[in-house]
């Protein structure tokens, strides 16, 4: 038992540590290199670990249970969707459609108080769109609650298999394994909570500095995400060699 405990604290930690892996790192730096709110960017990094979380289980499950193999040019081509993403949110951060459409898609909440015919007075809560002169400081959009968690979603379908493989080869009880895997998620969740408040911190720091400055860090994330899904892409396409006959691949 207390070797399956020991395997269970280590579950959690793993899963702090692969909220740490650099192309997450980077994801979520583009996405919450804007964000004013040092609330708003911990609620970005809990989105992300929920999205990769529900991936991880729906496909890793089957893995454990039924010893299900992911063929190594799948998992390549999941791999390489990551390096499309990240390029693709950093050209949406440097090119300003990101700021767009989370400014178009801020609901705004306001309480009205409006006198009843009987007598005395009720409160509703009513809600619209924001305007584009509105500070939306205090505000998260769905488009900002959406990004993380599909982001999430494709890191997981990235990195199922090495989850799976890892689950294992330390556990032969299915049951045992799923409850290492929900552990690994709380890690993953908390861990990524943990990071991207530190960096929300670090944004509103650098925003505090000066318009100039923050807009460095903005340009400077875009452009790492861009560099860094490149580098991915051609890391799985040509060095591992998914677009080859031969593939040289193996679950990171």
């Amino acid at each position: 038992m207390s070797m399956f405990l020991s395997i269970l604290g280590l579950g959690f930690l793993l899963g702090i540590r692969h909220a740490t892996d650099a192309d997450h790192v980077v994801a979520i730096t583009t996405m919450i290199s804007k964000e004013k709110a040092v609330k708003h960017a911990a609620i970005i990094g809990i989105f992300w670990g929920i999205g990769h979380s529900l991936t991880v289980t729906f496909i890793a499950i089957p893995i454990i249970l039924f010893s299900l193999v992911i063929p190594p040019r799948i998992g390549l081509g999941l791999e390489f969707i990551v390096g499309i993403m990240l390029v693709t949110l950093g050209i949406l951060n440097l090119s300003g459609i990101a700021s767009h459409i989370a400014k178009r898609y801020t609901s705004i909440v306001h309480s009205h108080e409006h006198e009843c015919p009987e007598g005395g007075k009720h409160t509703h809560l009513h809600a619209h769109k924001s305007s584009p002169d509105h500070d939306h400081s205090n505000h998260l959009s769905i488009f900002q609650i959406v990004r993380p968690l599909i982001v999430g979603l494709i890191h997981g379908l990235a990195g199922s298999a090495a989850i799976a493989l890892l689950i294992l080869s330390t556990i032969h009880d299915p049951k045992q394994a799923i409850l290492y895997l929900l552990l690994f998620h709380v890690g993953v969740v908390t861990g990524m909570m943990i990071i991207t408040t530190l960096m929300g911190a670090s944004v509103k720091l650098a925003k505090q500095q000066g318009a100039s400055v923050h807009k460095y860090l903005v340009i400077a994330s875009g452009i790492l995400s861009i560099l860094f899904g490149l580098f991915v892409m051609y890391e799985t396409g040509i060095v591992d060699g998914l677009f080859s006959a031969t593939v040289h691949w193996s679950p990171k």
